[in-house]
């Protein structure tokens, strides 16, 4: 097996209906006799993806392919279809699906996996001036990890922010009531203070009593 070190993506320029209907493979098959037209051995990209997110193998991953001039030792070539009238500039979701985006990001990771000196993802635009594959590849590929981490994070800030302020309304609601109650009974002359603490001891005592008596009918129905 050859000594594999990047990935560069393609497109096919085809339109996004071209041959809709008919198999991954016959569009492969179709792209195959394009190239091998032109004298080559046989279909320069080792990977396709179709519209609807099927990938079909083309060169054998063991033979060095025909994709990037002066780039084709060490690489591996995958190409999505579609991309016609695209321009480097554009989103990735501006000529390809998100079937063909979910099976690109797989496709990558498994070759990374099954081939850890894979250490580079690039775009053929990076090695020429033609627009494929019709998108940046380096942003598509940080794209995942800001739609997933940023929303998680702001939800977490938000349910946090929302408890303190939670928190906050107790503490004050109950700084208000306990002060209420004091500024009530300052407000009351000595006879009254005294009456109402009074009535507050009996409160208590009664309270105590009641605790006490359900306490010893718990405390009976042990025995």
């Amino acid at each position: 097996m050859r000594q594999l070190n990047e990935i560069i993506v393609h497109c096919t320029a085809t339109r996004s209906d071209w041959w809709t209907g008919t198999s991954a493979q016959a569009k492969t098959n179709e792209v195959r006799n394009w190239h091998t037209s032109k004298g080559w051995s046989d279909i320069g990209y080792h990977y396709l993806i179709d519209r609807d997110g099927t990938v079909v193998a083309g060169r054998p991953l063991e033979r060095t392919g025909a994709h990037v001039k002066g780039h084709n030792t060490g690489t591996i070539g995958i190409s999505l279809f579609g991309g016609h009238g695209g321009s480097a500039s554009d989103m990735f979701e501006d000529n390809f699906t998100e079937e063909q985006d979910a099976a690109l990001r797989k496709l990558i990771a498994d070759l990374q996996k099954d081939h850890p000196s894979i250490h580079k993802i690039s775009g053929h635009n990076e090695y020429s001036s033609k627009a494929c594959p019709c998108f940046n590849v380096r942003n598509w590929l940080s794209k995942v990890g800001k739609k997933e981490v940023r929303p998680l994070v702001a939800s977490q800030d938000r349910q946090s922010a929302t408890q303190s302020k939670t928190v906050q309304a107790s503490v004050v609601q109950g700084a208000s009531a306990v002060g209420g109650a004091v500024a009530a009974f300052q407000a009351l002359n000595g006879t009254a203070q005294i009456v109402a603490m009074t009535g507050c001891v009996v409160i208590a005592l009664l309270a105590m009593y009641i605790l006490k008596e359900r306490l010893k009918s718990w405390a009976a129905g042990w025995r």
